[in-house]
Formats: C-alpha cells, structure tokens, sequence
C-alpha cells in the first residue's frame, strides 16, 4: 500500500541490493573495504532505508556530499564510518570529530582552518587528504602535495589517516587517462614515504575502476556508488551484473476516449493519430519526470508500454494508452518493472539526453517504502 495522498512514490527492493553488495563482494574478495557511496539521498533511493540494509550486509564505510547528509546518516548509524567527500565548513570541525566523521582536507588552508577549530574545540578531527591528479576539482595538486602534507601533520586537531583522489574517466575504455591519474597518485604516495608519511587508508576506485581495472587500483578501500544502484560501467575486466532496485511509481487520474486528431497539453503540440484513449497520470516535471522526455518517453500500464502524448507539465502527464483497458487509479510505472516490461534510468537517461545519474537524483517524492515481496 501507498502512503495516503501520495501521488508518486519510490518503492525499493532491498533483497536486490543485497544481492548487488554479494555480486560485488566476490570480485573484489575479502580485503578492501567497500564505501559504499550514498550521497543524494543514496542517489534517490533513499538514505533511510538503503544504508541500513548496506550495514546489515556487512558494509561499514560510507560516503556522502555534506555535513547535513553525515548527520543524517549518523542517526540511521551510529557506528558506521562515515566519509565526507566535500569540503567541511571550518565551523562544523569541532561537531564532526564529536560525531566521529571523517572529511576530506582539500588544500593547505582548508586544513589549516579545520584545525584550528578543532584544537579550539580540544578534539582531535580525522581527515583523509584529496590528491587533485586530473579531475581539476577539490585536492592538493598532486606535484606539490606530498611537501605540503608534511608539513599539516604538525597541525594541532587533525589526524590524517586517509589519502585519496578521483578518476575523471576511468569508465571510458577509450581514453589512458586513468592510468595517467593513477600513475601520479602512485608517485605521490612514494614522495609521501620519502617525506616519512605512510597513510593507514588509502582509496582511489569508483565503480569505473572498479569494473574496468582488475582490482590493481582497489588499495584499502573502493567507493562504488552507481554500480551498487544497478546501472554504471559494463564490459570490463570485471563481470559484476549488479541489478537496479529503484521503482518510481504513480497512479491516473483520469481516462478518456478521444477521436482522431485530438489535440493534448500546452500548444498543442500533439495531437492524436487516431481514436485512442488519453490516460492523465499525477507526474511531472515538478515530481522530477523531466519535461525535456516530452514526446520521447514511455510508461507502464497494465504491464505494456505507453507513450507519454504532449508535453509533460508540471504536475501531470498525458499518456496514450491506446486500447488497453485503463481506470483511474490504476498504477504506472516511471521507472522499474511492471508484468514482463521494465523501464530503467538508462532509457529515461537517453529520452532526455543526460545520464542515469542525473534522473535518479532528480526524482522527488516524500514517500519512500520497502517493496513487497509477496506482490511481485
């Protein structure tokens, strides 16, 4: 059953995470450590529920963008190991070390700033440095960090743990610029033992590399984020058929039979090529349904595919459901399976010219709830 009032909802099917988590675990084998990237609202599955069942699993490190997320996702687990991948306001340095999280230190400054806080504070705060080798965004440029990582552990309130950097392309076959990236890391980590610093935890692969390298990049820890959700690299090194587990649902509003050459939402910029019934679902681009598909994308009804007719509005879409016998308050289906039919984000991802990660982060709805097994 669905929340009352909602009109689109995300269902998740935990038991597939689960089974992606084990898929994973076997190419990786027993030694680096999965940080399981659950930043965006778990990339819009849902930190409340997809976290728990990830440490339920066995995983115990996690990563998210912010502060806010950290703290939420202490509440959910108060033992996890939680990872912050943007910069920490220097303000929050002192509730973070009491929270026990672990931010990254971007530069000379930004680390000088959270240290100050935290000695203030009299904590100690634990960061793992990120090494800029070619994404051009946050980090230490990789030619200058070792010296200037030396000299930040003298810094009073920091412990440095960690060491990291970012592949800006490992999930391109076509391109050596991964390796380039992972060759500079490698001769950070050497300059870092010569200025006689060694790091207890050191992680570089995102789900590209994890799937495309063999493992060589693996180090202490890896940091799968898509290719947990089901979607992500295919055809490499690694054969890991993880699965989506992500449903974003809806229901009609209203069905009714029209004639041939009826024109349908603003401009009239369709119109029906024959007599045909136009089904109205409680989605639009307000709800994420991007209105950029109009025309384009399809949905399931009944277990078959209909496509959307018109543009997509704010807070409705037209459908051409065709013959199909329809009712208001039937369900739809945006995304997931529906009978023998499915619709992944890949597709929606094509239809609006982006990627699957931008249309699982744009989904909207309050309403988040476990599948049931049983009704499948």
């Amino acid at each position: 059953m669905t929340a009352p009032f909602a009109n689109t909802w995300v269902e998740i099917q935990p038991e597939i995470l689960g089974g992606n988590l084990k898929l994973l675990r076997a190419a990786i084998g027993t030694g680096p450590e999965i940080i399981f990237v659950v930043k965006a609202n778990a990339y819009g599955h849902g930190m409340q529920h997809v976290a728990p069942h990830a440490w339920q699993q066995g995983v115990r490190w996690f990563a998210v963008a912010h502060m806010d997320e950290a703290v939420a996702l202490r509440k959910i687990l108060p033992k996890a190991r939680i990872l912050i991948l943007g910069c920490l306001c220097a303000r929050h340095a002192a509730e973070a070390a009491q929270l026990q999280l672990t931010p990254i230190i971007a530069d000379h400054e930004h680390a000088r700033e959270l240290a100050e806080h935290a000695s203030s504070a009299g904590v100690i705060l634990t960061v793992h440095a990120k090494i800029d080798t070619g994404m051009g965004r946050l980090g230490f440029n990789w030619q200058t960090a070792p010296g200037m990582l030396a000299t930040l552990t003298r810094l009073q309130g920091l412990k440095m743990e960690g060491i990291c950097t970012h592949f800006a392309s490992a999930d391109n076959p076509g391109t050596p610029f991964a390796e380039e990236q992972a060759d500079r890391f490698h001769q950070v980590l050497t300059a870092c033992r010569q200025e006689g610093l060694r790091f207890a935890f050191r992680h570089v692969a995102n789900s590209g590399a994890i799937v495309r390298h063999d493992g060589h990049w693996d180090f202490d820890g890896i940091r799968p984020g898509i290719l947990l959700y089901g979607y992500g690299p295919a055809g490499g090194t690694r054969t890991i058929a993880t699965r989506p587990f992500l449903q974003w649902k809806t229901r009609v509003l209203q069905v009714k039979r029209v004639a041939a050459g009826f024109p349908v939402s603003y401009d009239s910029t369709w119109r029906t090529p024959q007599e045909t019934h136009i089904a109205t679902i409680d989605a639009g681009y307000a709800d994420g349904y991007m209105r950029r598909m109009s025309g384009k994308a399809q949905v399931l009804i009944g277990g078959r595919r209909c496509p959307t007719a018109g543009r997509i509005t704010m807070n409705m879409t037209a459908v051409d459901a065709g013959q199909i016998p329809v009712r208001a308050g039937d369900e739809v289906v945006l995304l997931g399976t529906q009978g023998n039919a499915s619709i992944y984000a890949d597709e929606l991802a094509c239809w609006a010219d982006t990627i699957s990660y931008e249309i699982l982060t744009s989904i909207r709805t309050p309403v988040y709830q476990i599948a049931d097994e049983h009704k499948r």
